[in-house]
């Protein structure tokens, strides 16, 4: 019997790193802003799957709540929408990505969170399709683990960080339903 041999962290985040950095080019906006809308789809369809009234619930001491996870994507929806707009409209530099993980707190809503990560998302859509595609590739900003990226290697990562929190809300559905 063959063990399945598990990637390390490390490996992990040269393997996205490698992806992104290799697919963000050798696809058009167009074609970005597309992958990262289905992955968002995706995400949307995790979260319902989580009825409201579990939705601040975690699985387990520690882990995160499913509204916890929607707190984090819309706090990085709101943060690839402003560092992509200051790149692509005015060719300024972007902050660094701080990263904090913070619970949800108890007056936030699914709704709010999901009205606010559609808003970003779609500000992030309109700046990106009316930008020139090489403009400013030269301006990067970084992410705590992943490192520097460019503004189309943000917006392939956007995608990769919504597939990995789609399938984060699908494992918490699992466990509590």
């Amino acid at each position: 019997m063959t063990e399945e041999r598990h990637e390390t962290r490390a490996e992990e985040i040269a393997r996205v790193r490698s992806y992104v950095a290799s697919q963000s080019l050798r696809r058009t906006p167009a074609q970005l802003v597309e992958t990262l809308q289905e992955a968002h789809q995706q995400f949307l369809a995790a979260v319902a799957s989580v009825p409201d009234a579990l939705s601040r619930t975690a699985p387990l001491e520690g882990e995160w709540s499913a509204l916890d996870v929607l707190l984090h994507m819309r706090t990085m929806a709101a943060f690839d929408a402003s560092a992509i707009a200051e790149v692509l409209e005015r060719g300024e530099q972007p902050p660094d990505i701080q990263d904090a993980i913070v619970p949800a707190p108890q007056e936030t809503t699914r709704m709010d969170l999901l009205t606010d990560l559609e808003r970003f998302r779609q500000q992030l859509t309109a700046v990106v399709l009316q930008a020139d595609p090489n403009a400013h590739l030269d301006i990067i900003w970084s992410h705590p683990e992943f490192g520097a990226m460019n503004w189309r290697e943000w917006l392939l990562f956007a995608r990769v960080h919504t597939l990995d929190h789609a399938r984060q809300i699908q494992a918490i559905a699992t466990a509590l339903v």
